[in-house]
C-alpha cells in the first residue's frame, strides 16, 4: 500500500505500532497493535467513533491490552525487527479500499479502524462484542465528520470545527447556563431583525453585552 496516501494520524498510528511490537519483542506487528495505537491518539477518531456505536472505549481498551500481552514475544540483542503481519497487511489493503469508496483520496484513521472491524481477525471479534462492526463504524462516520471528505494529509483538525472552537449559546440556555437578559428589549429586537433579514449574511455576536 503506498504510504504517502495515509494521513498524518495514520502515520503517527502505524509508527506507534511498530514501537509498542518492537518494546515487546513481538515478531509481527499485528492489528491489536493498531488498534491500541489509534486508542491512544488523543485528538483522534477511534474513540468518537466508538461511542458513536455505542461501544465502551474504556473495555475495548482493556481487552485490546489482554490480547497484546497474549502475543508471542522475544528478547535479545540479536532478535530483529518486527514485520507487518499478513492480517495487518489485509487491514491496510481494507482501509485502502474504504477510503476509495467514499472518494477520500488520503487512508484516514475512520477507514483504519473500519479496516480492523473487517479484517483484524481477533481484533474484528473484539469490536464485534462492543457492536463496533465495519458496517455500524461507517453509518457513524456522518456524525463524527460530517459530510467532509478526506482531501488533505490533516483531516482530523479541521473535523467538528465548531465544537472544538466555538459555544453552542443555544445550548447553554437549554441547560440554563446563561444569566437572564434583562433591560435590553431594543438590542433583542434589533437582532431579530438582522438574523431574520433573507438577502443579508448572518452576523456573528462577539464580546462583552454593553
Amino acid at each position: 500500500m503506498d504510504a504517502s496516501k495515509f494521513t498524518s494520524k495514520t502515520q503517527e498510528a502505524l509508527s506507534s505500532a511498530i514501537r509498542q511490537a518492537s518494546a515487546a519483542g513481538n515478531p509481527d506487528v499485528k492489528p491489536v497493535h493498531i488498534l491500541l495505537a489509534l486508542l491512544d491518539q488523543p485528538e483522534g477518531l477511534a474513540r468518537p467513533l466508538l461511542e458513536a456505536v455505542g461501544a465502551d472505549a474504556a473495555r475495548v481498551t482493556a481487552a485490546a491490552r489482554q490480547q497484546a500481552a497474549a502475543q508471542p514475544a522475544a528478547q535479545g540483542s540479536t532478535v530483529a525487527a518486527p514485520n507487518l503481519a499478513r492480517d495487518t497487511l489485509a487491514v491496510l489493503e481494507e482501509a485502502g479500499k474504504r477510503a476509495a469508496d467514499l472518494d477520500d483520496q488520503y487512508v484516514s484513521t475512520e477507514h483504519l479502524l473500519v479496516g480492523l472491524a473487517a479484517e483484524g481477525g481477533q481484533v474484528a471479534e473484539l469490536l464485534k462484542q462492543q457492536g463496533a462492526t465495519a458496517k455500524a463504524l461507517l453509518a457513524a462516520f456522518k456524525e463524527v465528520r460530517g459530510s467532509a471528505r478526506v482531501t488533505s494529509p490533516d483531516p482530523e483538525g479541521t473535523y467538528k470545527a465548531l465544537e472544538k472552537y466555538g459555544s453552542d449559546l443555544t445550548q447553554a440556555a437549554r441547560d440554563g447556563k446563561l444569566d437572564p437578559v434583562i433591560g435590553r428589549d431594543q438590542e433583542i429586537r434589533r437582532v431579530v431583525q438582522v438574523l431574520s433579514r433573507r438577502t443579508k449574511n448572518n452576523p456573528v455576536l462577539i464580546g462583552e453585552p454593553w
